[in-house]
């Protein structure tokens, strides 16, 4: 219709648009949804590295089981797993860079990738639909010992949930191949985590990556050389 296109240009072509723009309007996400939601981030979000390869559902997966392993409702292990699908989501911020370098990390750059859980906060609290794991999601560096990061929380601030994704975090990360380490086997894993239980990672939730693990838990994924 001519009609239609002379009010373009006969009129400040922002007004133009702004009328028959069509009305704002939420679309309400239920539980399963969300969990569709996040999968799908958790996808784009492992494709931004080849090193980081199923990391999300890994982490997911271990998450779940852990939380199963210490009585957490079937409501309970959902949330979990769901921020576990999106905690690296601030990695997106990250120069690949500095993600897929194969040498030593220098300061700045260790600095700079510190960030992603902040970033991972921010964007998660954006989501209506999110926000209740944002900070949950965003915890997976923190240490008892209050050395962690990006928040420096310590263990009277850490729920048993933000304990549950540092582990299966670290766990996850040792037992996929890296381009800054050696491969690590699943009793090297395993070492490292237990030097660090008590200072660091939650021994109770160590102990039940044990029990996780001896009864047909995780397997670490391949991926490709």
């Amino acid at each position: 219709d001519a009609r239609f296109w002379e009010t373009f240009f006969s009129a400040d072509p922002r007004q133009a648009v702004s009328a028959v723009e069509p009305a704002d309007h939420c679309l309400t996400a239920d539980s399963t949804m969300l969990d569709r939601i996040a999968h799908g981030f958790s996808r784009v979000i492992d494709a931004k590295s080849p090193w980081t390869f199923q990391h999300s559902e890994g982490v997911a997966e271990i998450s779940a089981g852990l939380a199963v392993t210490l009585g957490f409702s079937p409501v309970e292990t959902r949330i979990v797993r769901r921020a576990a699908l999106l905690h690296d989501m601030g990695k997106l911020g990250i120069s690949n860079l500095i993600l897929d370098k194969p040498g030593k990390l220098t300061p700045e750059e260790i600095t700079e990738v510190r960030k992603h859980p902040a970033y991972t906060y921010q964007l998660l609290q954006q989501v209506a639909g999110f926000r209740e794991i944002a900070s949950l999601a965003a915890s997976h560096h923190e240490r008892l010992d209050g050395k962690g990061y990006h928040r420096g929380l310590g263990a009277d601030q850490l729920s048993v949930a933000d304990r549950i994704l540092c582990v299966a975090d670290i766990y996850e990360a040792l037992t996929a191949r890296r381009p800054y380490r050696k491969d690590l086997s699943d009793e090297d894993a395993m070492d490292i985590l237990a030097k660090n239980a008590g200072a660091g990672i939650c021994p109770e939730v160590f102990t039940a990556l044990k029990y996780y693990l001896a009864n047909g838990g995780y397997k670490p994924k391949a991926i490709a050389a």
